[in-house]
């Protein structure tokens, strides 16, 4: 991370994901346009008979303010206040989701319909009608579901990981650091960027954990991580190599490190581009050799993103 920058993010791991909406690796350029839908067909009203026909496929976004959404809405319904979109896109759910959005009447719903779909979002319908429209089935009273996603790679080696003290490092908006939070890390967060930090303690906030938020460029000469301290550290969408020994040490003894970026090959479809942060083949496998290597993948599919994926562990 340069010092002073706002570091964007990118949640997409899998070969076949799309970026989510604050899509930008924090130690690469900001695009100067947002994304282009997925699909060129605009969001579509729908009414509220179709609405509650389809709840059960759509993503369920509420954007009226805290108060109204809390005296009553959609069971299973996320909330992110259209006058929020900017600060809060990282509570988003990633593009390729098919989703449902409401709001105080069918104005401020096609609104935000219409904003999602400028970020890329590909298949957006809105409630033509007022929340209030669905009946009873707008009455629920329940904390708001969670719409946004971890990285897939860290979700799928969850279980396997030792529990304690974890680190998150180039935290961003704080999507990972909240997710382990919310499953029993004690969690420090990361990054060069006091703002992201604050979302990421919002976010938490939120979700009812608690972080523990480092401001720190990661790219100095000698970063003062720990040595180790940590039972979990955890890296996504960032790279900078002469972090990786501090990463090693940084580690107590039995500690597991997931570490997922891009590599060679991502500049054919968009940030990063410069060498410097991309990968070369089988590079992320030999940047820890103290490390046991759990499991190792590179991933590439049509239309991106290229990336390399290791999960690895410290000797006792």
């Amino acid at each position: 991370m340069k010092p002073g920058a706002v570091p964007e993010r990118v949640a997409a791991t899998r070969p076949d994901a799309v970026p989510e909406p604050d899509a930008a690796p924090e130690n690469a350029t900001p695009e100067p346009v947002p994304p282009q839908p997925l699909d060129p067909v605009p969001p579509q009203p729908l009414d509220p008979a179709a609405a509650i026909a389809r709840l059960g496929e759509l993503v369920l976004i509420d954007v009226r303010d805290e108060e109204a959404f809390g005296a009553g809405h959609i069971e299973g319904s996320g909330n992110v206040p259209l006058s929020r979109f900017k600060e809060r896109r990282a509570e988003l759910p990633p593009r390729e989701a098919a989703v449902l959005v409401a709001g105080e009447d069918e104005h401020q719903a096609r609104e935000a319909a219409f904003a999602l779909h400028g970020h890329g979002f590909a298949r957006v319908r809105w409630l033509d009608a007022p929340v209030a429209s669905i009946g009873s089935g707008a009455t629920h009273r329940g904390p708001a579901a969670r719409l946004w996603r971890p990285a897939p790679f860290l979700v799928e080696v969850l279980s396997a990981l030792p529990r304690g003290r974890a680190a998150d490092l180039a935290a961003g908006s704080g999507r990972e650091a909240v997710f382990l939070a919310m499953n029993g890390y004690e969690v420090e967060a990361w990054d060069a960027a006091p703002e992201a930090l604050s979302r990421a303690e919002a976010l938490a906030t939120r979700h009812g954990v608690r972080l523990t938020t480092v401001a720190c460029d990661l790219e100095q000469a000698s970063p003062p991580l720990p040595h180790e301290r940590y039972d979990l550290v955890v890296c996504f969408r960032f790279l900078h190599r002469p972090l990786f020994p501090a990463i090693e040490r940084a580690l107590a003894s039995g500690g597991h490190l997931v570490y997922e970026t891009y590599r060679v090959g991502q500049e054919r479809f968009g940030k990063p581009r410069r060498p410097a942060f991309l990968l070369e083949r089988g590079e992320l496998r030999r940047a820890f050799p103290t490390l046991e290597v759990m499991r190792y993948e590179e991933l590439e599919s049509e239309g991106g993103p290229v990336t390399a994926r290791l999960w690895a562990r410290k000797g006792h």
